[in-house]
């Protein structure tokens, strides 16, 4: 048998709720892509390493921040075998599908996925929504995808449907 190599994944953080904490001022993303694998290290099914894109709630991600997480994908997919993204929900879906688009014919897998609760919330999704998400990005399916409530959605076919059901997403 051949020797395989292990797998290496890169978890890219931009905010989002996922990242969210309590503030002076309410929820604000806080927490790092570290901070963030740190509730799911022990289960990780391989090296992950950890990078912060930017850390913004995503109602405020525009086309330049779009810009920055594809260069980031990019440089990232040099060395890793996919990326995970942590994002906010409020436009994961518009962000999948420009990836989709600023990718295109990527032959790795690129998974987005987000929370509707906080990692740290003791309710949260974000834990189950963050392992889907590793699981996927370690097949050899490349491509944008959305990672959410055990689903996963092509990028370009993914929209939110809901704003605080758990299945936020659907294709």
């Amino acid at each position: 048998m051949p020797d395989q190599k292990p797998r290496r994944l890169a978890l890219l953080a931009t905010g989002g709720t996922i990242a969210s904490t309590m503030t002076p001022g309410g929820l604000a993303p806080t927490l790092t892509a570290a901070e963030l694998l740190a509730p799911v290290r022990d289960w990780l099914p391989c090296e992950v390493v950890a990078q912060d894109v930017f850390r913004m709630d995503s109602s405020n991600v525009q086309p330049e921040e779009w810009q920055r997480l594809a260069i980031a994908v990019d440089a990232a997919l040099r060395e890793c075998d996919g990326v995970v993204i942590t994002h906010g929900t409020d436009t994961m879906a518009y962000t999948a599908s420009a990836l989709s688009f600023m990718l295109a014919g990527v032959r790795k897998p690129v998974v987005l996925t987000g929370s509707q609760l906080p990692i740290l919330h003791p309710l949260t999704d974000a834990l189950s929504n963050l392992r889907h998400a590793i699981a996927a990005a370690t097949q050899d399916v490349g491509g944008v995808y959305v990672s959410f409530d055990h689903k996963l959605i092509s990028g370009v076919r993914c929209v939110k449907t809901h704003t605080t059901a758990m299945d936020a997403f659907s294709s």
